[in-house]
């Protein structure tokens, strides 16, 4: 008992010993502490979260990488949230400690408007991308200009050769920001196309994503003097030519489309479009990272950013395959 009294402090000096090298070791030898000082990564000031639709559009996942690309210079961070089911919602903002949110509301609902109103009382700023769901001096718009969307519309129109048109322009519930700000675009149709509009009406579909196909039958009974359908939304393209080309009207029925997905880029290879409307997504996205890192740093942005937009058609179509 006496000698073990006596060795005891030296076995546990050895014991200290060894555990103070292996935590070295384990220190060292960890994938997250870098050997190179210049390898060490740099904690950002900010974080932001983005909401978007789990849509798989192309126009969501360019929008991301420009995101992406904005805090490669930037002293921020992000992280992506579906609106539908990620566990960080709406609700959750304010006391996430996130130093604010980009969101791409694909409808106008009351559930939203809520959230962000609860958001921007928290004094947490709030960047809306293309649909302006809630209107506050606290919010910031990055999109489409929609009285120059109204005139890229007229001039595909012109492309027809009808003299005379007819033209049915169909809203949509999916892309609130065209309809709400209807006016701006019917303003900018007309500015372009001014007394060759014979007749404008207007409809609208809803959320559900066939909904377009419904319509476009509606339409061809009730007034089958249409020219042109004009469509504000990439769902609602694709099932209106489909309608089209089922009802056997191809080249009786013109048809302008929305959005860049590459059915609508193959439509419009065979003639079954006259053109499509394009937004920048990827400039959509700096630009709104852009935006939320102006605010954190300086206190102010722009409150409204136009970040333009593209028409494609047979004419322009090869040069982007060039």
């Amino acid at each position: 008992m006496h000698r073990f009294l006596k060795i005891a402090p030296l076995v546990f000096a050895t014991i200290a010993l060894f555990l103070v090298v292996l935590t070295l070791r384990l220190m060292f030898l960890s994938p997250f502490v870098s050997p190179r000082e210049e390898d060490t990564l740099k904690e950002k000031s900010f974080h932001f979260a983005f909401f978007l639709p789990s849509s798989q559009y192309p126009f969501f996942q360019t929008l991301k990488e420009g995101a992406l690309n904005a805090t490669e210079n930037m002293d921020c961070s992000i992280s992506f949230h579906d609106l539908d089911s990620d566990p960080l919602s709406l609700d959750m903002v304010p006391y996430s400690g996130v130093d604010g949110i980009g969101i791409y509301a694909p409808v106008d609902d009351e559930y939203i408007r809520k959230a962000l109103g609860h958001i921007a009382q928290a004094g947490i700023p709030i960047v809306q991308i293309e649909n302006e769901v809630l209107r506050d001096e606290t919010t910031f718009f990055i999109g489409t200009n929609n009285f120059e969307s109204g005139k890229a519309i007229g001039s595909l129109a012109e492309d027809a050769k009808l003299g005379l048109l007819n033209i049915a322009l169909i809203y949509s519930d999916k892309n609130p920001g065209f309809l709400s700000e209807g006016n701006l675009v019917e303003m900018g149709l007309v500015t372009v196309l001014g007394p060759r509009l014979n007749h404008l009406i207007t409809d609208r579909t809803s959320s559900n994503p066939l909904d377009g196909e419904r319509l476009t039958y509606e339409l061809m009974l009730e007034a089958p003097s249409i020219d042109i359908i004009v469509l504000t939304n990439p769902m609602d393209t694709l099932v209106t030519v489909q309608a089209v080309i089922d009802l056997n009207l191809v080249g009786e029925v013109q048809i302008i489309g929305f959005g860049d997905d590459p059915t609508i880029m193959e439509y419009i290879e065979k003639g079954l479009l006259l053109g499509t409307i394009v937004r920048n997504p990827h400039r959509i996205g700096f630009s709104a990272v852009m935006a939320l890192q102006e605010i954190s740093t300086m206190g102010y942005t722009s409150a409204y950013v136009d970040t333009g937009l593209s028409v494609i058609s047979p004419k322009t179509i090869g040069r982007i395959h060039d």
